[in-house]
């Protein structure tokens, strides 16, 4: 689901941010892909415990179903994505405040309902393999699979990437094609995927896979859902942080 690009405002201080355009300059366009919450499948039972209880990819893709972010903002009665977007930062600690009635309507809908919450730092498992498959009807067998750290990109068959039931073997992710035209980056802290191409890729891509996001304009930069707290705000000290309102 193609959404409206959320508007951009300035921040005072980080006028000279680069656009998320311009750092992917090579490509044509941009689509931020929002990592989907989950719901665990009625009859089956998992845990999402760091570091040593983390499903692997193939029991999430038995066991879960994909909730998009519209949703999470309709079901605990958010302004749009960019609230969801702070409000996800302040749970993984990315930003240091929150907005305390909309944390509280947040945290209530996501335990009322039993969502998992979006993944960060890692492509989500969910995605992986309908990703990797779309990439082999496109014609490729391979693909670059490394990190943002990593100096040396390791040629992977896809095949055997979706045969696999562990995730991807990198956190930070970029899967790039051989002939470099699509490139997939998740970045430290983000609960996007940056996905950039040739814009009928990205298209194609988008809409047979059902990803959830929008496409960069010229003006979009990754903090692309700031804007300034205005009311009563919890920190990441706050007692009411850790309460269970349902």
């Amino acid at each position: 689901m193609t959404l409206e690009t959320p508007i951009q405002i300035e921040i005072v201080g980080n006028e000279e941010t680069e656009t998320i355009l311009n750092y992917y300059s090579n490509y044509e366009a941009s689509f931020v892909i929002l990592h989907p919450f989950l719901k665990i499948k009625d009859g089956h039972d998992l845990k999402f415990e760091r570091p040593n209880n983390w499903p692997t990819k193939k029991q999430i893709c038995e066991s879960t179903i994909p909730i998009g972010w519209s949703k999470i903002v309709q079901d605990a009665g958010l302004n749009d994505i960019k609230e969801l977007d702070r409000l996800l930062a302040f749970l993984h600690c990315a930003h240091r405040n929150a907005d305390k009635k909309s944390w509280i309507k947040f945290i209530t809908s996501i335990n009322r309902n039993g969502y998992i919450i979006s993944q960060v730092d890692c492509f989500p498992e969910i995605l992986t393999n309908r990703t990797l498959k779309k990439l082999k009807d496109l014609g490729y067998d391979e693909v670059y699979h490394y990190s943002d750290i990593s100096d040396t990109k390791k040629l992977f068959k896809v095949d055997n990437l979706i045969d696999s039931e562990e995730a991807l073997p990198e956190p930070q992710t970029r899967l790039l094609t051989p002939d470099k035209k699509i490139l997939f980056e998740t970045d430290f802290d983000d609960r996007v995927t940056y996905l950039s191409s040739d814009k009928k890729i990205i298209e194609e891509i988008v809409s047979t896979e059902g990803f959830e996001g929008f496409y960069c304009n010229n003006n979009t930069k990754p903090y692309w859902s700031y804007e300034e707290l205005t009311g009563e705000t919890i920190d990441w000290q706050s007692k009411e942080r850790y309460i269970d309102y349902c």
